[in-house]
């Protein structure tokens, strides 16, 4: 009997959790589309990855999550399109001079520093919006951050590719867990992980002081 309890309560536990993802997602598409896509796409990222920072540190979820969600998105609505639009830039710089090393330039030395700049720039993009909403700090001061964690907390990246990796695996194999909330598991794994490294950066600089 109690096994059966155990049972019925790690599948509602579960049920709910993919009902918060599939309004976690219903938002998120709401205001991508809101804000003319582009201008979208980093806020509301942002705001999932905050709605899953909050449940790990409060042990809890918005009671309103469309109030909630709507207030934070537009908080974060300059600052993370500051930081989206710089990263992506960067990114799409790389990725040009990687395509001209190789098609141009073709020298190996400079197409492997080239491709070792790209690979860090993706890493960092996994540390700058969960570092935004942690900290309240001058602009280009994320990304100093974000790099530091990158360097700093290399199990934790490690983990955060695994659990992308794993995720794009079950939902090849359970598409239906698409409609469901893509987006949100997705940004699961990087949300956990970059939680821990932000509160192992942390604990670690208490013990230096």
């Amino acid at each position: 009997m109690k096994q059966s309890n155990g049972l019925y309560h790690v599948s509602y536990q579960v049920g709910e959790w993919l009902l918060h993802c599939l309004k976690l997602q219903f938002l998120w598409f709401y205001w991508v589309f809101r804000y003319g896509i582009f201008l979208g796409i980093f806020p509301a990222t942002a705001t999932i990855i905050q709605a899953f920072f909050n449940s790990f540190q409060k042990k809890e979820r918005p009671a309103a999550l469309k109030p909630w969600f709507r207030t934070v998105v537009k908080k974060n609505f300059r600052r993370a399109n500051q930081l989206g639009a710089m990263q992506a830039g960067l990114l799409l710089f790389l990725w040009l001079e990687l395509r001209i090393s190789s098609t141009f330039i073709q020298n190996s030395l400079i197409h492997f520093f080239l491709l070792l700049l790209f690979i860090s720039a993706l890493l960092i993009s996994l540390y700058l919006l969960p570092v935004y909403l942690r900290y309240d700090l001058p602009l280009l001061h994320y990304f100093k951050q974000a790099v530091i964690l990158m360097v700093i907390s290399i199990p934790q990246t490690i983990a955060m590719i695994l659990g992308i990796l794993v995720t794009t695996i079950i939902l090849t194999f359970l598409p239906i867990l698409l409609v469901i909330g893509f987006v949100p598991f997705f940004l699961f794994p990087n949300s956990w992980f970059s939680f821990q490294a932000i509160q192992r950066s942390e604990s670690l600089l208490i013990k230096e002081t």
